[in-house]
């Protein structure tokens, strides 16, 4: 059968944070069903663990492969990286569900916002389904290397009840009616729960649908997810005056409700003591009460390569914004524009909040042209000019083809450490397959082994394992996956903590439509399996597809 395996010779942790033994595991028809020492061949394939642990599958809880599984069914890199299962559907952004009339537009969002190249869904993603459970039962019959649970993302929801409506108003109370009624839908048909953001705009700066939902709209819809035991994930305005208030604001219906809130923008950065130090006095009392505020992380050191082609990056310079969205032509227009670089000038030292650091220029290293890696800063003060005009002219300099890169953030390794123990923390915010011309977010539980683990001494392998595996499992509510015991589904990852590499990008030019993306190089890992049968072996993906869209619970 070829989900029928025997892993022999390795040190199991099995998820649960129990110390590493040492077992063979036997699987039969894709589950474990036997785990103990020195078990005896029965004619299955076996796989050589020597010297190497077998673990759970690890699992990422914050992904965007949603369009690239159907262009790229072996979710490169997922498989090198040890991932068995990755969440989808994040930041109120998704495939479903979607009318016909409402597709141009949604899909421009996704592709705007997570900087993805639009083209790439108008020719891969079948687009065969219009509500959620339509969504599901077509990709749980399309093979991958990587299983997906996914949300209903709060955009396409708002959209499917009040069409365009949804850009402009809060809902009435019959479209609140709807609006849980359709959640309640996709909630019994497998959906996690609900995502959603209040930080977002699209390509024209206007707030996304989800920004205009009211207090009666959000509460209505909490108490459908409570009657589940579905989970709230939401995306604050992260690193602007409003964060605080914002969790605040939706923490205070969620806990009311008894509903699991799973909020990104915790900050592990060294540079960000002060914030993070301000997060947990405001973190604190809400878990002495055991309120479910969940807090969404990574734990790997940030940083972005910023193309030029498109991005989000810079929404709050409004100048800048039109250049990076506009055409090859248009930008060479507008960037030797005397009257448009007075703007830029004005809208850059008086911007309240973009992504981009333009106020730390020395952050921003410009690669390509012939001072190519010299800071911002430097080229500014090189050429006695303020930084937008020394962007300006640096780009105009490379013929628009060089890249911003921003210096590496160094993450805090002991806070770090305390927030992977905290019975109120999710790491894999990785936010792969998102930004795929600004960084490869694979790797980041690859990192968690490689650096935390092995290198730091910060935590344990087991505490470690069990952060990624059944403490994923287990708040999402995917079902037998998670703890390596007989009966569950034989999702594992097998590896060396000393063979560990957390890799570096590469780009790869295979999407759709002819554009590139950022992959990142092998995590050095012995073997991935997915129920039973491997998706990467020997340093190499064995090009099956064994994964599924699973449902919750």
């Amino acid at each position: 059968m070829d989900d029928d395996l025997l892993v022999r010779g390795g040190e199991v942790v099995d998820g649960t944070g129990a110390p590493a033994t040492r077992a063979d595991v036997r699987v039969r028809g894709g589950r474990v069903v036997e785990v103990g020492p020195d078990l005896r061949p029965d004619g299955e394939p076996t796989l050589d663990a020597a010297g190497a642990y077998v673990t759970p599958g690890l699992i990422e809880s914050h992904t965007h492969f949603d369009a690239a599984v159907w262009w790229d069914p072996d979710c490169d890199p997922m498989p090198a990286h040890g991932c068995t299962t990755m969440v989808l559907s994040n930041c109120g952004l998704g495939l479903a569900p979607l009318r016909p009339s409402e597709q141009d537009h949604l899909v421009d969002l996704f592709a705007f916002i997570e900087d993805i190249p639009a083209e790439a869904f108008h020719l891969a993603v079948p687009w065969t389904w219009a509500s959620w459970g339509e969504y599901r039962n077509v990709a749980a019959g399309h093979p991958t290397a990587v299983n997906t649970v996914g949300f209903l993302p709060h955009q396409m929801l708002r959209t499917w009840v009040m069409g365009g409506d949804a850009w402009e108003r809060a809902a009435t109370d019959a479209e609140r009616q709807q609006l849980c009624a359709v959640l309640d839908e996709a909630l019994t048909a497998g959906a996690l729960g609900l995502s959603t953001s209040v930080m977002d705009t699209d390509r024209d700066n206007r707030l996304v649908p989800s920004r205009l939902a009211d207090d009666a709209e959000l509460e209505a819809m909490i108490g459908v997810l409570a009657r589940h035991g579905a989970v709230f994930q939401y995306v604050p305005r992260i690193r602007q005056p409003e964060f605080l208030a914002d969790i605040e604001r939706v923490a205070t219906m969620t806990s009311r409700a008894g509903v699991r809130l799973l909020f990104a923008g915790y900050q592990l950065e060294e540079a960000a003591a002060e914030p993070r130090r301000e997060l947990e006095a405001f973190l604190a009392p809400w878990w002495a009460e055991q309120a479910p505020v969940w807090a969404n992380f990574s734990v790997r050191p940030s940083h972005v390569n910023m193309h030029f082609e498109r991005s989000i990056m810079w929404s709050g310079v409004a100048a800048w914004h039109e250049v990076v969205n506009a055409t090859p032509d248009g930008k060479r227009a507008v960037l030797g524009d005397g009257s448009w670089r007075a703007r830029a000038r004005h809208e850059w030292d008086t911007c309240a909040y973009t992504l981009v650091p333009i106020h730390a220029p020395e952050r921003l290293l410009l690669i390509g042209g012939p001072h190519s890696g010299e800071s911002l800063a430097d080229a500014a003060a090189r050429a006695g000019v303020h930084p937008s005009d020394a962007l300006a002219d640096w780009l105009l300099a490379t013929d628009l083809t060089g890249n911003i890169r921003t210096t590496y953030r160094a993450i805090d390794d002991g806070a770090a450490a305390e927030l992977l123990r905290s019975p109120f923390s999710l790491s894999g915010a990785s936010d792969a397959g998102a930004h795929v011309q600004m960084f490869s977010g694979a790797g980041d539980s690859t990192y968690l082994l490689a650096h935390l683990v092995r290198d730091a001494g910060a935590v344990s392998l087991e505490e470690a394992v069990h952060a990624v595996t059944a403490k994923q499992a287990g708040f999402f509510g995917i079902p037998d996956r998670g703890v390596l015991r007989p009966g569950a589904i034989a999702d594992l990852a097998v590896f060396a903590l000393d063979e560990l590499d957390p890799g570096t990008e590469v780009q790869r030019h295979d999407l759709p439509g002819g554009s590139w993306r950022y992959s990142r190089t092998p995590g050095g890992y012995r073997a991935t399996v997915v129920a039973g049968t491997p998706t990467w072996l020997d340093g190499a993906a064995t090009g099956r597809r064994p994964g599924t869209m699973l449902a919750r619970g």
